[in-house]
């Protein structure tokens, strides 16, 4: 059984700043091969051809993602965004993994600032005075000694299963951007989005954040799978035929509004109205999204009204007699949504690992 000690933070490390003169134009000017380190802890801020520090050492964000925790190997400087710890002899050659692990809960707990939900457009922050005072847990031997070894035996299996997420979060992301052939197979017709005996496309009208309201029409943009806000009264007139929506500007995708459903369109969010009830709307929708990405749709090469009908096309199962087969649209849709909510439940899963957070008293 490990025994524990709680130390705070400046009795193990001292704290220096980064240094404020690492801006963009020092950068400019003094460029080179050793890096300055930010806010992000993605890359660096940029390279210059001086350094502060050599070696390895944990540093921490001072302002943005305020209290994130990471391991330095090498030459390298920080800027006003980030501090850097430097160990004390009780703590000089412990593992510094264990400590990020130890350290970062609290550094984050005691940031203060904006917070929102999955960190986007958080920003917190954390001075070197307040992150001193962060208590953690460190392991002890039977004497009351901090115990290096075992910190390093806790360390190495952090590092571990830090591996793992990282072939995991691979996972994740090929699974996500994964899309199965829509197999339809023959007798087929091909219906092409600009007939308009099929379908009647239009684009909506733009929607200002000021005419948003509480409770009212859902409205949608750019992300046609998710409302943009709410206003009080369509700018929309007939709501008859099911809707296929799709995102103008940014991710190209769908989304179906059942008929008798009202909501509103804002000028980056166009409008496929399925007016031949022969179409099955759920099949439509499974094809669409399955074959999305083979249009090379995106900012530069807009899905406009011109090129959805110009290149957008819908292969649909017909009978032996050349009639759209409605019975095998539905199964075909089925056989679809079973195999997306298959895909869903394991991102679902594999998300849950990812999140979980790791704890140092393994």
């Amino acid at each position: 059984m490990t025994n524990y000690a709680e130390f705070a933070i400046g009795d193990l490390f001292e704290a220096v700043n980064g240094r404020a003169k690492f801006i963009r134009d020092y950068m400019d000017t003094h460029a080179g091969p050793y890096p300055v380190y930010s806010a992000s802890l993605v890359k660096p801020f940029g390279f210059v051809n001086e350094y502060e520090f050599e070696g390895r050492f944990l540093t921490w964000v001072m302002n943005g993602y305020g209290g994130r925790v990471q391991e330095v190997d090498g030459r390298f400087s920080a800027n006003r965004d980030r501090g850097v710890l430097i160990p004390r002899p009780v703590i000089e050659d412990a593992d510094l993994t264990y400590l990020r692990f130890a350290m970062e809960p609290q550094l984050v707990a005691a940031a203060v600032g904006r917070r929102v939900d999955g960190r986007l457009n958080e920003y917190t922050k954390i001075y070197p005075q307040t992150a001193l005072e962060q208590v953690i847990r460190i392991p002890i031997d039977s004497m009351g000694n901090v115990d290096l070894d075992r910190m390093k035996a806790i360390g190495s299996k952090l590092r571990r299963i830090e591996a793992s997420q990282v072939r995991l979060r691979e996972v994740h992301e090929t699974l996500a951007r994964a899309t199965s052939p829509f197999l339809c197979d023959p007798p087929t017709r091909t219906i092409s989005l600009g007939d308009e005996s099929f379908f009647r496309l239009s684009i909506g009208n733009r929607v200002l954040r000021s005419q948003h309201v509480a409770d009212g029409v859902p409205v949608y943009s750019a992300n046609a799978r998710s409302p943009f806000g709410n206003v009080e009264s369509s700018n929309l007139e007939d709501f008859t035929h099911p809707s296929l929506l799709w995102g103008i500007d940014g991710i190209f995708d769908w989304n179906l509004i059942p008929p008798g459903v009202q909501f509103a369109t804002t000028d980056h969010c166009g409008r496929a109205e399925v007016l031949d009830s022969r179409l099955d709307p759920a099949y439509l929708l499974a094809y669409l999204r399955t074959t999305r990405n083979t249009y090379g749709f995106d900012r530069v090469f807009r899905a406009s009204l011109r090129n959805m009908k110009a290149n957008v096309e819908v292969t649909v199962p017909v009978d032996a007699n050349g009639e759209l087969s409605l019975s095998r649209q539905k199964e075909l849709a089925v056989s679809f949504y079973r195999r997306e909510e298959a895909q869903l439940t394991a991102l679902a899963s594999i998300s849950d690992v990812l999140d979980s957070r790791m704890a140092v008293d393994l």
